[in-house]
C-alpha cells in the first residue's frame, strides 16, 4: 500500500484520498512503506541507539532525530524527509504511535523489549473483559503465577477474543486464548492502561483473573496470514545465522 499526501486533506495510505477522491502526491512507495516502517518501529520499540536516537524515560524521540539518523544509517533513504515520517506515523492503520506535534516527537504506544515507562498512558474506558493468546504448552505455567511480560517489557492485552486470536498466530499455528476479568483485576489493584482502540497493557495480570476462554473459530485476514510467514521466514533465518556463527552447521 502506498503512502501519499492530499493537498486538501493531508496524507492516506492508499490510490486515491478517502474524503475526495484526489490521486494525491506519492510520498512513499510500497516497499520503502514496508522499510521504514520497520525501521521506525524498530527504532522506538528495540534499538534506537543503532540509529543515533535517544528516547527519554517515556519512550518520546524527536522527529528530527529519527529523520537523520535514518538517512545517516540506511543510504538509500538519503532523501527522507521529517514530512515522510510524521505522514507514516498519522496514517499508521493499528493505531501504534503517538505523536505530539508542537513537540515534534513521537513514540510507540505498546511492543517494547527496551524499559519505557508508559504510565502516563489512560487508565479509563478499560472493558470488563480483555484477551490474551498463549501457547498451549504455557497454560499451566501462567495458572500458576500469571501473565508476566516476556521479550516485551509490558503484558499486551486485545479487547476481543479474534484480536488475541490473531495476536497468538505469530506464536502459535494454534494459539489458546484467554480471558481476563479486567473489571475484577483492576478493582483488586492491577493497573491496566489504553495504548490503542484494541491494545491495552499491564505490568502482570494475577492468575485469580485468568480463565481459558470459550474457543471458537477465527477468519486469519489474508494480509495478516501473508505477515505472519514474513516472520517465521525471519526467525527462522535469523536462527541459521546464529547457528552458523556459533558452528553448529556448515
Amino acid at each position: 500500500m502506498k503512502l501519499k499526501v492530499c493537498q486538501l486533506h493531508g496524507p492516506f495510505r492508499g490510490e486515491s484520498c478517502p474524503i475526495c477522491g484526489s490521486e494525491g502526491k506519492l510520498l512513499l512507495n510500497d516497499w520503502e512503506l514496508e522499510a521504514i516502517s520497520r525501521i521506525i518501529t524498530g527504532i522506538l520499540r528495540h534499538f534506537p541507539e543503532k540509529f543515533g536516537v535517544q528516547l527519554d524515560e517515556k519512550g518520546w524521540a524527536k522527529i528530527d532525530d529519527i529523520t537523520e539518523g535514518i538517512k545517516n544509517k540506511e543510504r538509500k533513504f538519503r532523501w527522507l524527509k521529517a514530512q515522510h515520517v510524521e505522514s507514516f506515523i498519522l496514517t499508521d492503520p493499528k493505531g501504534r504511535f503517538q505523536m505530539d506535534p508542537m513537540e515534534r516527537k513521537v513514540r510507540a504506544v505498546y511492543g517494547h523489549s527496551i524499559n519505557v515507562d508508559l504510565s502516563d498512558l489512560p487508565k479509563d474506558n478499560i472493558p470488563d473483559k480483555l484477551f490474551y493468546a498463549i501457547v498451549p504448552e504455557e497454560e499451566e505455567f501462567i495458572t500458576e503465577i500469571g501473565i508476566k511480560p516476556g521479550e516485551r517489557k509490558w503484558v499486551h492485552l486485545s479487547k476481543s477474543y479474534e484480536e488475541a486470536y490473531i495476536a497468538g498466530r505469530h506464536r502459535s499455528e494454534d494459539p489458546l486464548v484467554l480471558e481476563i476479568n479486567a473489571k475484577d483485576a483492576i478493582e483488586n489493584g492491577v493497573e491496566i492502561h489504553r495504548a490503542t482502540k484494541t491494545i491495552y497493557i499491564s505490568k502482570d495480570i494475577p492468575p485469580a483473573f485468568i480463565k481459558k476462554a470459550r474457543k471458537r473459530h477465527v477468519e486469519v485476514p489474508e494480509e495478516e496470514l501473508k505477515e505472519i510467514e514474513m516472520e517465521k521466514k525471519r526467525r527462522e533465518e535469523k536462527e541459521r545465522r546464529r547457528m552458523e556463527e556459533e558452528g553448529d552447521i556448515e
